[in-house]
C-alpha cells in the first residue's frame, strides 16, 4: 500500500498542482475584483473557506488527470521518461484509475454543490483533455486546445465563488490572459519530449522546427515583460515583475540550449506561475513566493532527468 501511495504520488507531479491551482486563484482574483460588473448587488467581500476548497480542488486536478494521461502517454514516455511509475509498472493502472476516478468525482460533487455550472466546466475541460490527447500530433493545435482545457479552472472558480455562468466580460480576461499563458506552458513543455515524440510520429513545432518554436518562446515572454513595462509607469509592482519574468525566461532559454531539460521543466512550471499573477500581482505576491519556492522545494523529490 505505502508503495502504492508513493507511485500514485509520484504520477501527480505535484509540481504543477500549483499552475492549476494558480489559475483557480485568477479567476477568484478576478470575481473577488470585478464581480460588480455582473450584478449590481455585488459586495466585495473577504476570502472564504469557499474560496479556499475551490483552490483545494484546483491543485489536485492536475494530480488526478495527470494518472490518465501518462496511461495516454506512455509509448512516447518510454523513451522521454522511462523511469515514471506507470511506464516502469510500479503503478498499476487499474488501482490508479480508481483513485483518480474517486478523486475527480468528489470534485464533481463538491463543486455542484457549490454551483450546478461548475460542472459544465468541469466537462468542458475533460473533453478538451480528450481531444488533446487526440490533437497531440497536430501542432499549435495541440497548444491551444491544451490551453482552453487548463484555462477551464478559472471559469469553474468563477462559477462556484459567484453561483453563476461566468460573464462576457469574465470570459473575455480568461481568453485575452489567462489561455495564452497556458500556450506558452504547453509550448516550452515540449523540448523535453523532442527524442520521443520524434520516435513516435508526434508533431510539434520543436520536432518540425526548432528554431521557428524558440522563437515563439522568446517572443510570448517578451510581450508579457513589455505589459509589465508598460504598467510599471503607473505601478512599480509591475517593474518588479517584469524583472522576474526575464530571469525566468532566461533561465528556461538557457537550460534548454544546455539540453537540462528537466530545469527547464521547474523552470517552465514557475514561469507559468508567476505569468498568471500579472494583473494581481501586488495583491498576490505572497501566493506566488511560496508557489514558486514550493515548486523549488518539489523539484528536490521530483530529482529523476527520466521520470
Amino acid at each position: 500500500m505505502l508503495k502504492f501511495i508513493y507511485n500514485y504520488l509520484r504520477s501527480m507531479r505535484l509540481y504543477y498542482g500549483f499552475v492549476t491551482a494558480t489559475t483557480v486563484m485568477t479567476g477568484l482574483f478576478y470575481w473577488h475584483w470585478f464581480g460588480f460588473r455582473a450584478d449590481a448587488t455585488w459586495q466585495p467581500a473577504g476570502w472564504t473557506l469557499r474560496d479556499a476548497a475551490l483552490i483545494a480542488m484546483g491543485f489536485f486536478a492536475w494530480g488526478f488527470n495527470q494518472i490518465f494521461s501518462d496511461w495516454c502517454d506512455r509509448k512516447e514516455d518510454a523513451i522521454n521518461a522511462p523511469h515514471r511509475p506507470m511506464v516502469t509498472g510500479e503503478l498499476k493502472p487499474v488501482p490508479a484509475f480508481a483513485v483518480s476516478a474517486a478523486g475527480l468525482a468528489a470534485i464533481a460533487v463538491v463543486g455542484y454543490l457549490m454551483s450546478p455550472w461548475t460542472l459544465a466546466f468541469l466537462a468542458l475541460g475533460g473533453a478538451l483533455n480528450i481531444a488533446y490527447s487526440l490533437l497531440k500530433r497536430v501542432p499549435v493545435l495541440n497548444c491551444l486546445v491544451y490551453a482552453c482545457a487548463i484555462s477551464c479552472c478559472a471559469l469553474f472558480a468563477i462559477a462556484g465563488a459567484a453561483k453563476r455562468s461566468p460573464t462576457p466580460d469574465e470570459f473575455g480576461f480568461v481568453a485575452v490572459w489567462i489561455l495564452p499563458v497556458h500556450f506558452l506552458m504547453c509550448h516550452n513543455s515540449y523540448y523535453k519530449d523532442v527524442k520521443g515524440d520524434r520516435a513516435a510520429g508526434v508533431r510539434t513545432l520543436q520536432t518540425l522546427c526548432p528554431t521557428l518554436s524558440l522563437a515563439i518562446s522568446d517572443v510570448m515572454a517578451a510581450v508579457a515583460v513589455l505589459l509589465a513595462l508598460l504598467s510599471s509607469f503607473l505601478n512599480a509592482w509591475f517593474l518588479l515583475f517584469a524583472g522576474c519574468v526575464i530571469f525566468l525566461s532566461v533561465s528556461f532559454r538557457f537550460a534548454v540550449s544546455r539540453f537540462c531539460f528537466h530545469r527547464a521543466t521547474r523552470i517552465n512550471c514557475q514561469l507559468c506561475v508567476f505569468l498568471l499573477h500579472f494583473f494581481f500581482i501586488k495583491a498576490s505576491w505572497p501566493y506566488a513566493v511560496v508557489s514558486l519556492v514550493a515548486i523549488q522545494l518539489l523539484f528536490l523529490w521530483y530529482n529523476d532527468e527520466k521520470e
